[in-house]
């Protein structure tokens, strides 16, 4: 199990340097520059228009989402950076188009539109709403779910850092856990491996720095004329927002993360609804990067993915011969070195701490305890391998 926390840490590592190198190699081969082909007229406009109060629409896609939709609006009615709201209600069988017509009552930003015919969910929905706004006086459209809490200042700083250069095509909010309020030990459990696992992810787009690997749909400001350029949502995609940022990049846009730009989301708690979301999330992008073939915007995610197999191979071969040795009371040992490199990795791990938002006590005895991130660890890997097998096979599933 020591290896196997070894192995994951430097998996982690080299996808980090994987990620600067990117860096490293478009800014030596001016790819960014020639790619993105953005007149000075255009410029000098974008900048007139920055410096005056901007017009930023809100899409929030809403299914069944009676629960959290008040709540939902009501933090953007707080934004300190007023917005437009529109609520789409999509396929709505419940309470939540009721609830959004009677705040429209008493809030004049809020709208509210239903979809018609729609069979593509999520990006259906919001490609709907965006198709009514072509042609408008718009200067960006922020992307949440109806199931997110965002802090007051979200919208202010995510126009704040986007605003700050004509190059970035979106910015994304850190990405946090709506605190777990139930006594279930093994659904506490859950929530917590995810709530360090979404705290790593944060830490990672701190370190990639404006090559974020995905401008998560959880809360993304996305500038409108970068966003139209790209064609919106690919409505056939299960993970429509990773897609987009892969076309983004093609076109040669930044995308970036802001710190100060909070949001917060329910996860799954139960194994069940953990596999289905994660096999979503990795199938979906087995099949992006599929799509996309290798290229500049590609490449740095295909050899994380060649990088993923090798270390599976390792990790696997290395347990295997580690049971074998014990079985039959073959004496071994570890090496300093290796003592030394799993110490780093350790105090990295501790480090990394400070990436999780309202770290409890909790938190810490599952991180000091290693054996269930390390569980965690190995089922994203079976995760993963499964993914693999479905893109590759061209398997087509109900989600």
């Amino acid at each position: 199990m020591i290896l196997a926390c070894l192995a994951n840490k430097i998996k982690y590592d080299i996808s980090i340097m994987v990620g600067r190198l990117e860096i490293i190699l478009n800014s030596n081969s001016g790819e960014n520059d020639s790619s993105l082909k953005i007149k000075k007229k255009e410029v000098m406009k974008m900048e007139e228009r920055m410096k005056m109060k901007p017009n930023i629409v809100v899409i929030v896609p809403a299914h069944n989402e009676e629960s959290v939709i008040e709540k939902t609006i009501y933090d953007l009615l707080k934004q300190t950076l007023p917005v437009n709201i529109i609520v789409v209600a999509d396929n709505c069988t419940d309470q939540t188009v009721l609830l959004v017509k009677k705040m429209q009552e008493s809030y004049p930003t809020v709208n509210l539109m239903e979809t018609v015919n729609n069979m593509h969910r999520k990006a259906g929905a919001i490609n709907q709403a965006l198709r009514t706004l072509v042609g408008k006086e718009i200067d960006a459209v922020l992307l949440m779910d109806a199931d997110t809490r965002i802090n007051s200042e979200a919208v202010k700083e995510g126009w704040k850092t986007l605003s700050s250069n004509p190059q970035l095509a979106a910015v994304c909010s850190i990405a946090g856990t709506l605190e777990y309020q139930g006594y279930n030990p093994w659904k506490w459990l859950l929530y917590t491996l995810q709530k360090l696992e979404y705290a790593m992810f944060d830490s990672q787009r701190v370190e990639t720095l404006d090559r974020i690997k995905v401008v998560h749909g959880m809360a993304a400001l996305h500038r409108w004329t970068a966003l139209q350029q790209v064609g919106f949502y690919d409505e056939g995609n299960l993970v429509e927002d990773y897609e987009l940022t892969i076309r983004y990049k093609e076109k040669g846009w930044k995308v970036t993360v802001n710190l100060d730009m909070r949001a917060w989301t329910d996860v799954p708690l139960s194994l069940k609804a953990l596999w289905k979301q994660r096999l979503r999330w990795l199938r979906g992008g087995v099949d992006s990067l599929c799509e996309h073939g290798w290229n500049k915007a590609t490449r740095g995610d295909i050899l994380n993915h060649f990088l993923f197999v090798f270390l599976t191979v390792i990790q696997t071969y290395l347990l295997i011969l580690i049971f074998i040795m014990l079985s039959k009371n073959i004496p071994w040992e570890i090496s300093p070195w290796l003592i030394g490199v799993i110490s780093l990795g350790y105090l990295d791990g501790l480090y990394r701490l400070k990436y999780v938002k309202n770290l409890k006590g909790g938190d810490l005895v599952v991180r000091l305890s290693l054996i269930p991130e390390i569980l965690y660890g190995w089922f994203q890997a079976v995760v993963m391998l499964y993914a693999y097998y479905l893109s590759f096979a061209k398997i087509n599933q109900n989600w």
